[in-house]
């Protein structure tokens, strides 16, 4: 494939950068393996950005230092960086076609004509546009008009691949349509792509890795599993998915809450403490004297979320099989039962 290149290794070393009094990147690390997909998550103003364009070089670092595939590029220009980025607003030409807008990427970089017009055709081909090269802008949707956006920046063969919300423009169906297709495009060139967003459904379904970033710091990196299932603080846990933060007393790697025993991941503190439990980790079954009252069911397709209210006041949320779900009526009682997977006691 045309498009093909062998994937590099990136590398950002203890990055700062400070706006005034903000530490955008409080001494900032992290690798990439070749052709991996790493998503930065985490909420406004967290630094996630500023990671993503430092390492395009649209943004200066104060210290650290930046590699690609072993050679510094922190002081290189960043369009000489032999990267490409997809930003949130498409970035047409309008006075463009498709084609037109791809190959004038090719022309800036002196790709001789005959290989443009096999390279434009690839790209299209790539991102489902093979017949739309014709086209303008205007006559696109929005998720036709960023798959342009992302032949685009594959055309010219970079040897990273940088997303900054590439798909936070987009309605809900279009998005996970388009996640889905940059994921299956990034795996099937093998091309080293980091990946930004404030979504964590998004980072989840598609990355190899996630990092969860709080005040320009990595408080997180792993898989999505790990990061969803073994949270190491509470901002991560509360973050990623949904989290009930049960009162508890913990000892020993194992916590009691509710009258029941729970087991604690590592790094849980001991004492009087929250047990985060996940609403999936949360039994429910009908009975007059139960400890709960039920105050909502909430159909979500494949299973239902039930708020609950236990006797002090607490909501707790809890998510059953629709099934299940059939049987809980508002202002009914239930009983509850934790089940034994490990949780964070914080």
């Amino acid at each position: 494939m045309t498009l093909s290149r062998s994937a590099v290794p990136v590398s950002m070393a203890h990055l700062s950068r400070a706006f005034g009094s903000v530490r955008a990147l409080d001494d900032f690390s992290l690798d990439l393996a070749p052709g991996e997909m790493v998503c930065l998550l985490g909420p406004s103003g967290c630094g996630k950005t500023t990671a993503l364009r430092a390492l395009s070089g649209l943004e200066d670092i104060d210290a650290g230092s930046i590699t690609v595939d072993g050679v510094e590029v922190s002081g290189v220009p960043a369009n000489k960086r032999d990267m490409a980025m997809v930003f949130q607003s498409y970035s047409l030409f309008p006075h463009m076609t498709v084609a037109d807008n791809i190959s004038f990427a090719l022309e800036l970089r002196k790709v001789p004509r005959a290989e443009r017009t096999r390279i434009l055709e690839e790209s299209l081909e790539l991102v489902g546009l093979g017949a739309h090269g014709n086209r303008y802008a205007h006559q696109l949707s929005g998720g036709q008009q960023q798959r342009v956006a992302l032949a685009r920046a594959l055309a010219v063969r970079p040897q990273v691949l940088l997303l900054d919300e590439p798909l936070s423009a987009l309605d809900a169906k279009v998005r996970v349509q388009l996640r889905d297709e940059i994921r299956r495009i990034q795996s099937e060139i093998g091309i080293t792509a980091l990946f930004v967003t404030h979504d964590q459904e998004e980072a989840l379904a598609i990355a190899d890795r996630v990092g969860v970033m709080q005040e320009g710091r990595l408080e997180q990196i792993g898989t999505p599993e790990e990061i969803y299932t073994a949270p190491r603080s509470g901002f991560v846990a509360d973050f990623i998915g949904v989290t009930n933060r049960l009162a508890g007393r913990a000892a020993s790697g194992v916590a009691d809450v509710l009258g029941q025993r729970v087991p604690l991941l590592d790094g849980s503190a001991d004492g009087d403490v929250a047990v985060l439990v996940r609403p999936e980790n949360i039994e429910l079954e009908p009975d007059a004297a139960g400890s709960a009252e039920v105050v909502v069911v909430g159909f979500l397709g494949a299973h239902s979320r039930v708020q609950l209210r236990l006797q002090d006041g607490t909501l707790v949320s809890a998510q059953v099989p629709v099934s299940e779900a059939h049987a809980l009526t508002v202002g009914g009682r239930v009983a509850l039962r934790l089940r034994p997977v490990p949780a964070l006691a914080v």
